[in-house]
């Protein structure tokens, strides 16, 4: 039997059950699969606890002993007495002497020489050994003077920046100083 137009247009109308979408999943196949990873995480779990070692190791100590040897007293002769006793002590100085060379110019570069076990030259804030410290310059670190000279403390000094970056920069003593060409 033939529908009708008018029995077509209804039968749109009605609204289709979600079982009939191509998408639907039904809630118990979700829970069903939910219990399922649930009971296999669990199932896991359990078994991890079961089959561990019942005796967990526990952490060692390990001392490092650093010992250091006595220096040797050395006698003294009575050549190397005499030798000693007529020689002054060494007087100690704050002030490095001075170095031999062309003094720095504006614009210039120097390396950082004659720091001896120290390794470095400290960039201050201000031309002054009291000031604060900048930045340490290291041992043949080429540098640009930007400022200076001034005299402050028996000390010449310069101001002294970094080229590669602008972040280290300060006051540094002439007599660290060795002028050369730009880096």
């Amino acid at each position: 039997m033939p529908v009708a137009p008018q029995d077509e247009t209804v039968r749109m109308m009605r609204p289709m059950p979600p079982s009939a979408s191509a998408g639907y999943v039904p809630w118990w196949l979700l829970a069903l699969v939910a219990a399922l990873f649930f009971f296999s995480a669990l199932g896991l779990a359990s078994f991890a606890v079961l089959t561990r070692p019942a005796d967990l190791p526990a952490p060692t100590v390990t001392a490092i002993v650093i010992t250091a040897s006595p220096a040797p007293v050395l006698q003294p002769t009575p050549a190397t007495a005499r030798a000693t006793a007529t020689r002054p002590p060494d007087q100690p100085t704050d002030v490095p002497p001075p170095l031999l060379g062309v003094p720095p110019t504006i614009g210039g570069y120097v390396q950082v020489i004659g720091t001896g076990e120290a390794g470095f030259l400290n960039l201050r804030a201000e031309p002054s050994l009291n000031a604060l410290v900048n930045y340490l310059a290291l041992e043949r670190e080429v540098l640009q003077v930007q400022a200076g000279p001034k005299e402050s403390g028996g000390l010449i000094w310069w101001y002294l920046v970094a080229p590669a970056t602008n972040d280290k920069h300060g006051w540094g003593a002439q007599n660290f100083l060795q002028v050369v060409q730009g880096p």
